[in-house]
């Protein structure tokens, strides 16, 4: 649920509807996707799919859609040869994003991905603040000129969300961060943090939505 200082945004007074996932929208439309650079290759391979997906999720009633960069990420992309285009990939993204918006005959929001950069649901793989909080500022400053908000989503623990969230905070841009919960319904996350705990670490960011993904509606409940 989003704080009301996110009304900087202008959201509708109504409950707002995000889109839903890309990569297995693009995977039921055909397109083949390797695990680990799935996003840059529906870019490559597949733009007017991924534009296409964008489109369908605002006719079918999306408030807020999510530029494809979920799984752009710059070391996964070194380890294919392609780490050169890192940022022309970022901003095709949010150009496909920004497309599809434009078409639109409504207010739609563009809400700029920033993921786990080492493996989704991987606490125990983040690593240290010094080290992920420069790869979270590249990507930022790459997407803030396109997105009207940034979503920092499937954070595993307070840790890697609050590295994303400062990045994201820097830019000026409104900033939403999304954990993913453990699936033993212990209502913690994948970490074993409560999320108050996790909370605590952005008291001093002005992050103003506060939300859960990737895990199953008991373990929300």
């Amino acid at each position: 649920m989003a704080a009301n200082n996110a009304t900087s945004l202008a959201l509708p007074d109504r409950p707002v509807l995000l889109d839903g996932g890309m990569g297995r929208e693009l995977q039921f439309r055909g397109v083949a996707l390797s695990e680990r650079i799935w996003s840059a290759q529906g870019l490559i391979t597949a733009p007017d799919v991924v534009h296409q997906i964008h489109a369908d999720y605002i006719a079918a009633g999306a408030d807020i859609i999510t530029n494809n960069t979920y799984g752009l990420i710059r070391d996964d992309l070194a380890r294919v040869g392609m780490a050169d285009r890192f940022a022309e990939l970022n901003r095709l993204a949010c150009q496909l994003a920004r497309d599809a918006v434009n078409k639109a005959r409504r207010s739609v929001w563009i809400a700029g991905s920033l993921p786990p950069l080492r493996g989704s649901f991987r606490p125990d793989l983040v690593g240290p603040h010094a080290k992920i909080l420069p790869c979270y500022r590249e990507q930022a400053r790459l997407l803030a000129p396109h997105v009207d908000l940034f979503l920092c989503e499937t954070m595993s623990s307070g840790a890697e969300a609050q590295a994303a969230a400062e990045a994201a905070c820097e830019t000026g841009k409104p900033v939403w961060v999304s954990w993913s919960l453990h699936e033993d319904e212990s209502g913690r996350l994948r970490s074993g943090e409560t999320i108050n705990e996790a909370a605590s670490l952005l008291a001093d960011l002005p992050v103003c939505g506060l939300l859960v993904n990737c895990c199953s509606p008991k373990s929300v409940t």
